[in-house]
């Protein structure tokens, strides 16, 4: 068999694969194992009312060597009134250590600064990508904390991503979060660009409430509770404080989202929610997806030229400290990269 044999063969597999996914009964099936009906998806209608604000945050590694690597993190917070931004923060870029936290305490350091006291849990050191998202989570979670306090009541605050921590360290800090915004009157909700939610054996979740919506002709904007025992499995169950809700937020849009609001989910609150982030997602360029999450994600990320600035100003500060490049090639040199001008 030749090589590209094998490749057809491989794609043909993946192809057979895709569609066993989305199989000609998804929207029946799916009702069934729900027992959802037309009933069980609820209206809202789209506002503009308060102020809706969105948080995000965004790492990369800078550079990286055999024991270590060092990245970038930083948060920001977008708030949106009467159809114009009102409000636009930025922390500063922060650098870290990965791969050295019981030497560098660089988690461990940030964490109290944000917070005001040790994390009860500490970073691994033998998962770089993941310490970077937990460095990351910290700054997203302190300028959700200071945002919910700048806001009032009726207003929403948005979360990109969900209502449970990936590290026991920042459960307490969520659970300061909703009882701020509980306090304040002000909506909280997490909004999930792509879920890992399966149910049936493996079947995506939004897609399937998505198909059977269509199915029934619900129009869109619309929101469906659903019940995590439908679900296949519960990922950090034991930091979950969100209610699960499916909802689309444009009728031009084949896209939906899974949100969570805190738990227990009120009916009202949740339409209320909806029907504010469905007032947000009606910009042409990401027609059916919250424009204040679009801004505040453009505005956290850390780009190319903001990654070679800080790898010259590193270069630039092991200059003035005596280390001349040949060290920094040493550590961090990238053979990758060698290997790619041949």
């Amino acid at each position: 068999m030749t090589a590209g044999d094998d490749y057809r063969r491989d794609l043909a597999s993946l192809v057979e694969r895709i569609r066993s996914l989305n199989p000609p009964d998804l929207a029946s099936r799916f009702a069934i194992h729900g027992g959802i009906s037309a009933d069980s998806f609820q209206k809202a209608s789209p506002v503009q009312e308060g102020t809706v604000a969105a948080v995000d945050g965004s790492n990369a590694v800078v550079v990286e060597s055999g024991s270590f690597s060092i990245a970038a993190v930083r948060a920001a917070a977008c708030g949106f009134s009467a159809g114009v931004r009102s409000f636009r923060s930025v922390t500063p870029l922060r650098l870290a250590t990965l791969g050295r936290e019981a030497q560098d305490r660089s988690f461990a350091d940030l964490y109290l600064e944000c917070f005001g006291a040790e994390p009860e849990t500490p970073l691994s050191d033998d998962d770089p990508d993941r310490a970077a998202a937990v460095l990351r989570d910290t700054l997203e979670y302190w300028a959700a904390l200071r945002t919910a306090e700048r806001l009032g009541a009726g207003d929403l605050l948005v979360l990109d991503g969900a209502l449970r921590v990936s590290h026991a360290s920042h459960d307490p800090v969520l659970v300061r979060l909703m009882k701020t915004c509980a306090k304040r009157r002000v909506h909280l909700v997490a909004v999930t660009k792509r879920t890992a939610a399966t149910w049936g054996g493996g079947l995506p979740l939004v897609p399937a409430a998505v198909a059977l919506a269509d199915s029934l002709s619900i129009p869109s904007p619309w929101f469906l509770p659903v019940d995590e025992s439908l679900l296949d499995t519960t990922r950090f169950s034991q930091w979950r404080h969100g209610a699960l809700v499916i909802a689309a937020l444009h009728p031009r849009s084949l896209l939906a989202f899974k949100i969570e609001v805190p738990a227990p989910a009120d009916g009202t609150e949740v339409r209320r929610i909806v029907s504010l982030l469905a007032g947000w997602s009606d910009d042409g360029r990401v027609t059916g997806y919250p424009y204040p999450l679009l801004d505040v994600h453009r505005t956290a990320r850390i780009r190319a030229d903001a990654v070679q600035q800080v790898k010259n100003d590193l270069m630039a500060g092991m200059g003035g400290a005596g280390l001349d490049l040949s060290r920094f090639r040493g550590l961090f040199g990238d053979y990758h990269g060698e290997l790619e001008r041949y």
